[in-house]
């Protein structure tokens, strides 16, 4: 919940500075930070998900098939209604909904975006939920395969080819998938599999006043990250640190004592992605019925307003129809088909 609102406020700040000019910009600049904290968060899930699955290549099927099934009608259908009417566009969009980089020679991590801009993180994510789905082969061994995998494709070129910068802005000059899967934020997925192992087992202390005081001193630090942007950038140290700390201090609290979390925040997660996927069209639908027909400061400040509320009505319509009904009926529908194919292959 808190990545997505994070997410969502840095896009829409450019519409509130219209109004209220820097402050807007001081306050949610740094509000990518979000995209760090769901891709840790992300790694978490594909740890505390598939601990105990070592099934082999069944588990491998199942993972791909429902994660595959969850990601792609959504991003499907919001990258076409975007698609445009030209040769050229719609090229630009068969690249995103095969998840490849914008522009692999652009700068790093986006590589040129998607043609629905936020879905360059989604090729992070599909390359993520490939490996994931290849690690399972290893059975009980899949973390360390995994881990062993990311780690190989992010330090190998760093340290045998040239580049500037650090190991998220570093570009290698390779392309499409392999300007993905070589660049440094695909350690953020690993960081979010570590808390997992941390917590699930590893770290022992059950001391409540320690966890605390954890949580509040992490919640300072990103807090500050937000407003000073210290070595910021998606995949950077300053948004890495920042996002780690916060994801371990929170779950290490939640394990052992529980958590009461806001029903809005409970909410937010649970539609995340539709919010995610949703919210620039929202934006830049706001932005056209505001601001031709209005031009004057406060105008900022109603599109920011009506950016929202086109939000919760498209994430309601995308996430009840498509995520909930649309993917649920096509998983439903390739596991059906493949348990009758078992049984036939057993008659």
């Amino acid at each position: 919940g808190l990545a997505v609102i994070l997410v969502v406020i840095f896009h829409f700040r450019e519409d509130l500075s219209k109004t209220y000019g820097e402050v807007a910009d001081l306050l949610f600049i740094n509000g990518s930070i979000g995209v760090d904290l769901f891709f840790m968060i992300s790694g978490f899930i594909a740890y505390y998900v598939y601990v105990n699955e070592n099934s082999g290549l069944s588990s491998s099927k199942i993972f791909l098939v429902k994660r595959l099934c969850r990601i792609i009608p959504p991003y499907f259908l919001v990258t076409l209604m975007v698609a445009g009417n030209s040769v050229d566009s719609w090229m630009e969009t068969l690249r995103s909904m095969l998840f490849l980089p914008g522009d692999s020679s652009s700068q790093a991590p986006w590589f040129g975006y998607a043609k629905l801009d936020v879905g360059w993180t989604l090729n992070y994510e599909m390359l993520f939920y490939v490996l994931c789905a290849t690690s399972l082969l290893f059975r009980s061994y899949k973390f360390v395969a995994l881990t062993a995998l990311i780690s190989a494709f992010v330090f190998i070129p760093y340290v045998s080819l040239v580049g500037t910068g650090d190991w998220a802005n570093r570009h290698y000059g390779l392309s499409g998938y392999f300007a993905i899967v070589t660049n440094g934020i695909m350690l953020e997925f690993i960081a979010g599999m570590m808390i997992g192992h941390l917590h699930l087992g590893k770290v022992q202390s059950n001391h409540k006043m320690l966890w605390v005081m954890a949580i509040l001193f992490s919640s300072t630090l990103f807090a500050l990250e937000l407003e000073t942007g210290f070595l910021r950038g998606n995949g950077r140290p300053g948004f890495f640190i920042s996002s780690f700390l916060l994801l371990f201090s929170m779950v290490g609290y939640e394990c052992r004592f529980g958590m009461r979390i806001p029903s809005l925040l409970l909410m937010l997660g649970s539609t995340s992605y539709s919010v995610y996927l949703v919210h620039t069209r929202a934006m830049s639908i706001a932005q056209k019925i505001i601001y031709n027909r209005i031009d004057e400061p406060s105008a900022g400040v109603m599109v920011f307003i009506l950016s929202i509320v086109l939000t919760v009505i498209f994430t309601y319509l995308m996430y009840t129809l498509v995520e909930k009904r649309l993917c649920s009926f096509i998983r439903s529908l390739i596991f059906k088909r493949e348990s009758l194919e078992s049984k036939k292959t057993a008659g």
